[in-house]
């Protein structure tokens, strides 16, 4: 896989075990060269987390990840994903970004507020959008998985730039 532009990041959401959308979206980010991710979490079973391989991948627990050990298990046995718990503050390329699912609204509110950080990265609502609050953009991929009538997509940021887009699948 070719090194990634350097400041793009994929970010998905919500991918609640489906494979076939999943192995779409990771078609996308390698058709970009993006091979850093940021899973907001929902993936729902440990065996999806296979799919991941070739990618660096940043991972929260959502809601629907009630075997927390499982999912950090299989990301210890992969060695690329790198299971966060609940939230995830992290840097890249002198960016500030943390992440969490978006089930705990105080959570999110604590974090786009605090002003710590450039981008906040959340899912849970299956409904992608990007929002300004101040200097902090706050961003849902919107969902990989989930209710049948629903749009899918997934999201590629470009952090230096400050600019996102949404990608359909």
């Amino acid at each position: 896989m070719t090194s990634p532009l350097p400041a793009l990041i994929g970010v998905l959401a919500d991918t609640h075990n489906n494979a076939g959308n999943t192995r779409a979206a990771l078609d996308i980010f390698r058709e970009r060269n993006i091979d850093r991710l940021i899973h907001c979490g929902d993936v729902t079973g440990a065996h999806l987390l296979e799919l991941f391989v070739g990618f660096q991948v940043w991972l929260v627990r959502g809601n629907n990840d009630y075997d927390g050990l499982s999912l950090r298990a299989q990301a210890r046995r992969l060695g690329n994903i790198h299971y966060m718990g609940a939230d995830a503050h992290l840097e890249f390329d002198g960016h500030a970004v943390a992440v969490a699912h978006g089930d705990d609204a105080g959570l999110i509110d604590a974090l786009v507020f605090s002003c710590a950080y450039e981008w906040v990265f959340c899912g849970h609502s299956h409904s992608c959008a990007l929002e300004l609050h101040g200097s902090t953009r706050l961003l849902n991929p919107g969902a990989l998985g989930g209710r049948c009538a629903e749009p899918r997509s997934v999201a590629i940021v470009d952090l230096a730039c400050g600019d996102a887009e949404f990608v359909n699948l």
